[in-house]
């Protein structure tokens, strides 16, 4: 009995340590599939980090190069405003400059013409008054020639009467 239990067990044992031979290289079979299906997806991820990579750094430089391009014009035609302001500033200053200038050359003349004025206003007072003098005498002389008309007008009559 022995002998045949014993080889029955020796087959047991050997039957399922086939069996788990064959389970083991089934697993390590799966696990080296695994394993290159691993390897496989990693190298894809990779390939398309890099597909990714080159077309992000292209877009990139792309929208940089774009980007720059607009910037660097918005910022010319700023610096062109700013040449702009900065001339019409000075423009303006200039005015400025000329407009007091006038201003005061015509505050000078203003001054000098109001002082004119003042003295050819005294002047014509003054000739006023020496009209009124002139008229006053002449009236005068106006009463005393008639006086001295109708005198000698009487005095001619009265020699020629004596005549």
């Amino acid at each position: 009995m022995k002998s045949f239990w014993g080889r029955h067990m020796s087959a047991g044992k050997t039957s399922s340590q086939n069996c788990n031979i064959t389970n083991h290289m089934k697993n390590m079979n799966k696990l080296d599939d695994m394993k290159f299906y691993i390897r496989k997806i990693n190298a894809e991820r990779l390939e398309l980090f890099r597909i990714l990579d080159i077309d992000m750094n292209t877009d990139l430089n792309y929208r940089m190069n774009t980007e720059f391009t607009i910037i660097k014009s918005q910022h010319e035609k700023t610096m062109l405003d700013m040449e702009k302001m900065t001339q019409s500033i000075s423009d303006t200053i200039e005015k400025y400059k000329e407009f007091i200038e006038d201003k005061d050359s015509y505050s000078f003349t203003h001054t000098y013409l109001l002082k004119e004025c003042n003295q050819l206003k005294e002047k014509v007072r003054m000739l006023l008054n020496e009209n009124r003098k002139l008229l006053v005498e002449q009236a005068d002389q106006g009463t005393s020639y008639g006086e001295e008309n109708r005198f000698c007008d009487e005095t001619s009559k009265n020699i020629h009467t004596k005549c």
